[in-house]
């Protein structure tokens, strides 16, 4: 056999190494961006806080089954017409478990022409049992 053989078989060998392990690294931690929030329910208030300062506060609560971690939050502030005018993302504090409820804080930084906000899940992690 010859030594462009040889290298291309090896090559082969670890591409498909390369594709197996890298497969399987992806499965152990996977990030879901919801359609639908599984089991996650998001209660919050708004309070101005200066001039251009909102704070948006409140809990994820999990009605669920499972843990989730890293839930990353998306609050929006629209105008009278319901166009986003405004715009920030945050983390609940540690984990959500089942039946339970995580806090947020987040900080937005205001257009002045708000008038309502929403809050929703962005995405979040599953925590493997």
């Amino acid at each position: 056999m010859t030594k462009i053989r040889v290298a291309a078989r090896v090559l082969v060998v670890v591409a498909a190494l390369v594709a197996v392990l890298g497969s399987e690294a992806r499965a152990q931690g996977q990030v879901y961006t919801p359609q639908s929030a599984a089991g996650l329910t998001v209660s919050f208030q708004s309070e101005k806080m200066g001039g251009s300062r909102v704070l948006v506060f409140g809990e994820v609560r999990n009605n669920g089954g499972a843990t989730y971690e890293r839930v990353i939050l998306l609050a929006e502030g629209l105008d009278d017409t319901g166009k986003v005018v405004s715009r920030g993302r945050g983390y609940v504090i540690g984990t959500v478990s089942p039946k339970g409820s995580g806090p947020f804080e987040l900080r937005l930084l205001a257009a002045g022409t708000e008038r309502r906000y929403r809050v929703q899940v962005e995405s979040y992690q599953q925590v493997e049992n």
